[in-house]
């Protein structure tokens, strides 16, 4: 019998529809397996997918001896959602399917400093192009999931006391971007968001207890806990960034001392580039915006340059610092570098990460911890939010559906 990874959603439509995906082509008798569902349950939500298009039957297997069994599989056009990763430094968005599939993207310029309305503007029209370019109907968007950095009002869709996006605190962005679509739109955590987007990415399989560190402007943790995202009490778990590593350093604009994101964010490093000499080389660093220099201090460093490598360096030792205090409290077995923070950087905070789990993890003896970077660290929060968009319209039933 297949065994299917632990999924991020329970209800029982969604959970078939998760093994369906993982094993595709499948049969009514392997759900009722995997599930351990009735066969009658089965049935009927069999019959309710397949009256909505979201699976098809695709022919029968090969008999054993009895009635041959009858194969579903999703209908992976379906259905497609959009994704948006709103950065300070760049915005990305991609469109994704039934399957978790992106089938396209697009990355724009960054929020920071923008009038709000100016963003949702921009939004709008970006998710019309792409829509537009893809050839897609609008019957099958299922709707928009924005990830934006903490912290987040997540009921009300919005931000709270962003230090590098101060223009869009306080802004309904949520209602706004939806009433400009007319499409329904949801937010979350962009860490959060990461770490949803590695379970569809297939970077997590086998692990149901894991950390998404998600490095853009600033610096986030997302986590899943037995299977399931963990938010917390506000959608505001895991904000790694503001763990104090120096309880007596600088105070950080979130109120804390001594956060990490003052030793370790892009635009520390950034800063360090900039008030390198002259001879040091990283003057072009200095000059771009937070995730192109960090990719270009990357390269320079992996071409021997010094200083690039000692800057990278001292930030990816602070990272890691943090990322054993997660681990710590959250006893998970992975942790997933993601964001564009980490380009064309991976090797050395891969590097630093697991040195410092395999020798200052408190349960390092009872089991190991990996780290790996994500499958695709610019558009993991993207297609997340994508992802948490269709599961929120798969968890509306349509009409015909309620009562069965």
């Amino acid at each position: 019998m297949i065994k299917v990874k632990a999924p991020l959603r329970q209800d029982s439509r969604s959970r078939v529809l998760d093994i369906i995906r993982a094993t595709e082509p499948t049969s009514r008798i392997e759900l009722v397996r995997e599930t351990s569902l009735t066969p009658a349950s089965i049935t009927h939500l069999v019959r309710d997918l397949l009256a909505e298009g979201l699976v098809r039957e695709v022919g029968q297997a090969e008999s054993t001896g009895g009635k041959p069994r009858t194969l579903v599989r999703l209908n992976h056009d379906s259905m497609t959602a959009i994704g948006i990763q709103l950065g300070a430094a760049s915005v990305g968005i991609v469109a994704a399917n039934l399957a978790g599939n992106i089938v396209g993207r697009q990355i724009l310029r960054g929020a920071k400093d923008l009038d709000p309305q100016v963003i949702v503007a921009f939004l709008a029209q970006a998710v019309e192009d792409l829509i537009g370019n893809l050839g897609l109907t609008r019957a099958t968007i299922a709707g928009i999931g924005v990830a934006m950095p903490g912290p987040l009002d997540k009921p009300g869709g919005y931000l709270r006391n962003v230090a590098y996006l101060k223009n869009l605190s306080g802004f309904a962005l949520a209602n706004e971007l939806e009433a400009a679509t007319s499409l329904p739109v949801i937010v979350d955590n962009d860490a959060t968001a990461a770490a949803v987007g590695e379970y569809w990415l297939g970077t997590t399989e086998a692990h149901s207890a894991y950390a998404t560190v998600y490095l853009a402007t600033g610096i986030g943790g997302g986590l899943v806990v037995n299977g399931m995202p963990y938010r917390g009490s506000s959608s505001n778990a895991g904000e790694l960034g503001h763990i104090s590593v120096d309880f007596r350093g600088p105070e950080c604009p979130c109120g804390n001392r001594g956060c990490l994101e003052l030793f370790a964010a892009p635009p520390v490093l950034m800063e360090q580039a900039r008030l390198a000499p002259a001879s040091a080389g990283l003057a072009e660093v200095a000059r771009g915006n937070v995730e192109d220099g960090m990719s270009q201090l990357g390269i320079l460093a992996a071409r021997g340059n010094e200083a690039a490598k000692q800057i990278i360096r001292e930030g990816a030792e602070s990272l890691a610092c943090g990322i054993v205090t997660l681990v710590n409290l959250f006893d998970v077995d992975m942790v997933v570098l993601a964001g564009p923070g980490f380009s064309s950087c991976e090797a050395f905070y891969l590097e630093e990460a697991q040195k410092a789990l395999d020798s200052r993890t408190l349960a390092r003896g009872v089991h190991n911890v990996s780290v790996v970077m994500s499958a695709s660290p610019r558009d993991a929060a993207a297609l997340g939010a994508a992802t948490l968009a269709l599961q929120d319209k798969l968890d509306r039933k349509p009409a015909a559906a309620v009562g069965k």
